[in-house]
């Protein structure tokens, strides 16, 4: 799906035009193959280019080729089965470009007029683009750094499977996150260096970098506390399975005691005291005795 909107610095909301104009911004939506061709010719871009921009595993990167330049980076989508996709923005000579699988949530917002979006100022757009996408980042960020705190002041016995799967779920997605952080910002850094921008834009995407290293702290501070929590959980259950096998130890042995007794004087063969008739009794006390005696022990060893 290609859509072409425009905003002037007279106009005061952005609007949908029906056909491509000098000036404006191209929102292409997973896009067909038709339409990448389409794209390909009208506006002389690299094909494999567009194709690794609905890469989801793209690592963001940038490339500039002639009076092209192509930003691939990754943002929050939201979406169940690939919160992070790939997102890639075009800066053409006549006008910018931003492709991807999915539609983030911020570019909703721009086509309603929530935010400024002047799309003739090609650099304004790709600040105000990048410093979107580091807000998504950031929101989703804090919102599994809170859930992790909340789930770390609740005791293991009121953990519930659900919600150590939804940790787990969370680790994933943090590794996901502490990954884009690092290359995100190597790019940005390489941005700045290869692009002028004015002293104003040029502060802006500093302090993007800043904002993408507190986040980066932040998610290793989470994983390391998921990390501390697993291994609780895992010393846990590893003592109550000791316990358990202990305890089963226990009366394994208490049991087969007498029965190895009852197995004796089962035979078919002349065993001492056979004929006495307190046989039984004497046998009974020396199970008896012997059992206090194994459990006097195991008190000693504290094994019990």
């Amino acid at each position: 799906m290609i859509k072409y909107f425009k905003r002037t610095l007279q106009s005061k909301n952005i609007k949908e035009i029906p056909n491509f104009q000098i000036g404006c911004w191209i929102n292409v939506v997973d896009p067909t193959k038709q339409e990448i061709e389409y794209l390909v010719k009208k506006f002389k871009l690299d094909k494999r280019n567009l194709e690794s921009g609905l890469d989801p595993n793209e690592i963001p990167r940038l490339d500039i080729t002639d009076s092209t330049i192509y930003i691939f980076i990754n943002a929050v989508f939201n979406i169940p089965e690939h919160i992070l996709g790939t997102y890639l923005i075009i800066i053409g000579k006549n006008c910018i470009i931003t492709l991807s699988r999915h539609q983030p949530a911020f570019v909703e917002r721009i086509i309603n007029g929530e935010i400024k979006f002047i799309t003739t100022q090609k650099l304004k757009c790709l600040i105000k683009l990048l410093s979107l996408i580091n807000e998504g980042f950031e929101q989703t960020t804090i919102s599994i750094v809170k859930e992790v705190q909340r789930r770390k002041r609740l005791s293991i016995e009121e953990l519930k499977d659900e919600e150590l799967t939804s940790l787990l779920e969370q680790e994933d997605i943090l590794n996901d996150f502490v990954s884009s952080y690092y290359y995100i910002n190597l790019l940005y850094e390489r941005i700045i260096r290869k692009i002028k921008f004015f002293e104003q834009d040029k502060e802006i995407l500093e302090d993007l970098i800043v904002e993408g290293t507190q986040g980066f702290n932040l998610c290793k501070s989470s994983l390391k506390t998921i990390s501390n929590i697993r291994s609780y959980y895992d010393i846990l259950l590893s003592n109550r399975l000791n316990n358990i096998i202990t305890i089963l130890t226990i009366f394994t042995i208490l049991v087969s005691f007498p029965a190895a007794i009852s197995g004796i004087y089962g035979m078919n063969i002349p065993l001492p005291l056979q004929h006495h008739p307190f046989a039984f009794y004497y046998i009974l006390l020396l199970i008896g005795f012997t059992w206090i005696a194994f459990v006097l022990y195991l008190k000693k060893r504290k094994v019990i």
